[in-house]
């Protein structure tokens, strides 16, 4: 028996207590947490019926947007005008809010991190339809930095939005991506697209195209998601769907090798160009090739 340890009787029993008291100090918090939401969803379907998720900003306790179950905005703080949701129904809810964040463990109540990033979480209302939503996790390789990018698809009404790599150029990156896209023969089905590149880049951004595409493509159902884990995606959109040369696509392809991808996959005219060993490099002309690709990894 060398080495158990001994507890005396009254320790074991204090231990024992301890851990009582906090397996119902954690059902009680879920049990405010969840009545508080169901309260909260009370409030504003007397307002908006259709309200299937809010999302709140948890630094100020506060409502910051309302969506029906295809993700359309029905309300949006400070004020939506027309909005049925009254001030007094919005501060009642705020009151709510600022009762139960403080006691924590809000992924534990299926809250989420909402697309515009913390401090702002989002929860689906008691009662609210399932929605068809997906999900892709890629990477963007840059003589500078990998780039997490991440794309989550909603079924409904259809949108697109792309949240960097450079900030001044979003509006600029979201439609090339989208011609490039359509061009490539992708019709994305009904719903709304976002994608996150999470790393900003001053210079080179572009290179991301590709990346941000196929990432986008495979939260939309084109090909299994799960495929994207190895592969870093270096490369330019044309309008057109061609994938274009990019700068010192070596350095990136190093950036790759150093991050521990077995993969990369460039434009085909920089093929030639590349000279890191130890890293199955894959040359594409355009989109739709690299989407083959991505259904011949799948495969495998």
């Amino acid at each position: 028996m060398t080495g158990t340890l001994h507890t005396d009787p009254t320790t074991a029993a204090l231990s024992r207590a301890c851990e009582e008291a906090w397996q119902i100090a954690l059902s009680a918090r879920a049990t405010f947490q969840h009545g508080t939401i169901a309260y909260v969803a009370s409030l504003i379907r007397e307002a908006l019926p259709d309200a299937a998720a809010i999302t709140i900003d948890t630094d100020e306790a506060e409502l910051y947007e309302i969506r029906d179950a295809s993700g359309q905005p029905l309300y949006r703080a400070p004020f939506t005008p027309a909005s049925p949701l009254g001030d007094s129904a919005a501060d009642d809810i705020n009151d709510l809010l600022a009762q139960v964040l403080p006691f924590g463990g809000l992924e534990d109540a299926g809250w989420e991190t909402a697309a515009e990033r913390l401090p702002y979480m989002t929860v689906r209302l008691p009662g609210a339809p399932e929605v068809d939503r997906r999900k892709a996790h890629g990477f963007a390789a840059t003589p500078f930095l990998m780039l997490d990018v991440r794309a989550e698809f909603t079924a409904g009404r259809r949108a697109f939005t792309v949240d960097g790599p450079h900030p001044l150029h979003q509006r600029e990156t979201r439609d090339r991506i989208r011609a490039a896209m359509a061009n490539a023969g992708y019709d994305v089905p009904d719903g709304a697209l976002t994608v996150t590149a999470h790393g900003r880049l001053t210079q080179g951004a572009t290179a991301a195209d590709l990346a941000i595409a196929v990432t986008a493509l495979a939260a939309a159902g084109r090909c299994d998601p799960s495929v994207l884990r190895t592969v870093a995606f270096i490369g330019e959109l044309g309008l057109d769907g061609r994938v274009l040369p990019v700068p010192d696509v070596n350095g990136a392809v190093r950036t790759a090798y150093a991050s521990g991808y077995t993969t990369a996959v460039v434009a085909e005219d920089d093929l030639s160009n590349v000279d890191v060993a130890g890293i199955g490099i894959h040359g594409v002309d355009n989109l739709h090739l690299a989407m083959t690709l991505m259904q011949h990894f799948e495969a495998k």
